[in-house]
Parts: C-alpha cells; structure tokens; sequence
C-alpha cells in the first residue's frame, strides 16, 4: 500500500502536544504538573492557560485516532494479518513496560498495547457496527468523568470533605537528590497510580478514537484528494464549538489554581469539561493539517519523517527529558518555570523532527520502527 502523507505529518504534530502536555509532570511535578504554585505569574499562567486550552485532552485523542487508524496498514482487509497485529501489540506492551519502568511514569504505550488487542475484535465489522460501538463507548466514557467530577463536587462543598493536593510523590525527591536506580521503584509507584486513574478516565475516549480511525480508513480519509467542503465543515465546527469552551474552561482552571485556596472539585470539573470538549478541537486540527497538506505541503511536510518514525521519536523524547532533569543528568528538575518547560518542549520537538528528518535520509525506517517490523514479520515474509 501507497503511504500516505497526511497521517505522518499528523503523528509527527501530535508528538508535539504530546511533549508540551507531558513535560510539566516530567520537569515540574511528577504526579500533579502545572497546578499551585507553578501557576503563579503572568509567564506561568500564560503558559497554564496554553497548555489546558490548546493542548490538553486533544493530542493524546489524536494520537489514539492516528493508532486505529494506521492499524488499515497492518490488517490490509486480511483476515491472516490479524495475526501480526496481535503481535505488534504484544511488542508494544513491552515496549511499554521498559519505557515506564525506566523513562517516563506517564506512558501510552503499554495501554495501546492492551487496548490494541481488544481493537481485533472490530477489524472486520460493519460501518454501522464500529459507528455504534463508537457512541456507546464515548458516552459512557463521558457519563462516568462527568460524573466522578459530580461526586467530586458533592463531597467538597455538600459533605465539606478535603480534596487537597495529594502528599508529594517519593519520585520528586529522587529526582531531585536520588539515583537512576532509586528513581526506578518511584516511578512505578507513580505510574500505577497514574495507569489505574487514566484507563478509567481517558482510557475509553482513547479507545472510541481508536474505532473511529478504524472506519475513517476505510474511506481513506487522510488520503488526497480531500473533500475540501466537507474538510472546512469540519474545521468550522472544530472551531466555532471546540475552541470556545476550551477557552473557558482554561479560564476557570487557572483562576482557580491561582487562588488562594484552589478547589479540587473546581479543578476537577474546569479538566472534564476541557477533556469532553476535546474531540471539537481536535477534528479542527485534523482539518487544518489536511487543509495544508494539499495546499500548502511545503508548511508541513517538515514533520513527516517524526511521524514516520513516530515511535522511535517518543521514546526519545523520554530520554531526552530524562537526562535534562534527572540528577543523572543536568538535574534542572524544579529549577525552571512552567513557562521554560512550556518552551523547551518545543525545542526538544524541533530537534527530535531534524533527527527524523536526518535518519531518514540514510535509512528507510526508524530503529525502534525497524525492531518492531522484525519483531512482527510474518514467518513467510522472514523466508
């Protein structure tokens, strides 16, 4: 099969959001982020406001539609590839269990992994049939945040029970004054804390996103030509419901947090509305990205080779943070500003994507990309 275009440049973009989300738990606080005091000022705020309106909820949706999506190019519409799905799954999941054990605590890829293996069973199911699945599983997902939020309401200012900022993870002091092997049992700590949260919370707007790239590459949606009404709909409906509420929501997330006494309830349901809502902006950045991609390719095609080698890129974006702000490294954890890491995400990006863009010069494929492809290879291809 032809590859195309499109997905790439969008998996390379999304790699961006990914970054800008992840590096506030990775440089400033392991199991909270950019909340309290690491909100405080105009620069920190700015780039609080940033993070929860334009980033937050949207690029790990993208990124989860991306994945159901690019699973056509494995299962080619045969039934004898689901095999090597299962497998490239499988590798995924261990993939995922070195990565969070050694790297980052906020890992994807092991729960892509897990929810990959359940995505089989719709592989060879009617249109219709992937459209239900889609709506029943983002509504429940939706009903549940909306209402664990609810409850959470209803216990701060109903019951006047204390929602307060958890104790400090054991992870922030190693990385501040402890060992690459100390930090090991840490990060597991944070990350099952993290993991048994997130599938219940993201976990199931991940997997809709998953069924909903599964039927879009049926009608190869990412593939040129593009329907350029349907695409400005798209657009326009992206950003006329999704940003505003984006807006809002950001609003009263950091009003809250730079407040004298922040409300958990109040953070808790500013983050559901924004996570709800997600999905509006981020069908708006499908279309600007298709939009330039046959207008304007020159704007974007920069970004293709990290999309290509979207894994290797990820990983490295852990190693890089790693030995930025671990003691083994050049020990800046807590030392910068909401705003520095804001920034450094971006640098960090822009050199990964020249890495890419080198690598693939010389190579057809990523390392990581090349080891899971060997990993995964039918035993006829391997003959």
């Amino acid at each position: 099969m032809q590859r195309d275009i499109a997905p790439d440049v969008l998996r390379g973009f999304a790699l961006l959001g990914i970054l800008v989300v992840n590096i506030q738990f990775m440089g400033l606080n392991s199991d909270q982020g950019a909340r309290g005091e690491w909100t405080q000022g105009f620069a920190n705020g700015s780039a609080t406001f940033l993070i929860a309106a334009l980033f937050a909820g949207k690029f790990y949706l993208l990124f989860s539609f991306l994945f159901g999506y690019s699973s056509n190019y494995v299962i080619r519409n045969d039934r004898s590839n689901r095999a090597r799905w299962i497998k490239r799954c499988l590798v995924l999941i261990a993939f995922g269990a070195i990565h969070f054990t050694f790297l980052w605590h906020g890992d994807i890829i092991f729960v892509y992994g897990l929810f990959g293996l359940l995505l089989t069973a719709f592989f060879f199911r009617t249109d219709r049939t992937l459209k239900i699945w889609f709506r029943i599983v983002f509504s429940i997902s939706t009903l549940f945040i909306v209402l664990i939020s609810a409850l959470a309401f209803v216990a701060e200012y109903l019951l006047e029970e204390d929602l307060g900022l958890s104790a400090e993870s054991s992870l922030d002091e190693i990385l501040r004054n402890g060992t690459f092997l100390e930090s090991i049992p840490a990060r597991l700590e944070v990350w099952l804390l993290g993991i048994s949260t997130g599938i219940f919370l993201q976990g199931g707007m991940a997997f809709a996103a998953f069924l909903l790239g599964v039927r879009l590459a049926r009608s190869n949606f990412l593939s040129s030509p593009i329907d350029e009404a349907a695409n400005a709909r798209l657009m326009k409906k992206g950003l006329i419901f999704g940003l505003p509420i984006q807006i809002i929501a950001a609003a009263i997330l950091l009003r809250n947090e730079q407040g004298a006494e922040p409300s958990e309830s109040i953070y808790l349901i500013s983050l559901v509305a924004s996570f709800v809502a997600a999905p509006l902006l981020s069908m708006f950045y499908v279309g600007v990205i298709r939009k330039l991609v046959e207008e304007r390719p020159y704007l974007v095609l920069w970004m293709k080779p990290a999309g290509k080698m979207s894994l290797t890129i990820y990983i490295s974006q852990s190693v890089v943070t790693s030995l930025i702000f671990g003691p083994w490294g050049l020990d800046l954890f807590q030392d910068l500003q909401t705003w520095q890491v804001f920034l450094l995400a971006f640098g960090i990006w822009l050199l990964l994507s020249y890495f890419a863009a080198q690598w693939l010069k010389r190579f057809d494929r990523g390392p990581l990309e090349k080891l899971v492809s060997s990993l995964t290879r039918n035993r006829k291809e391997n003959q």
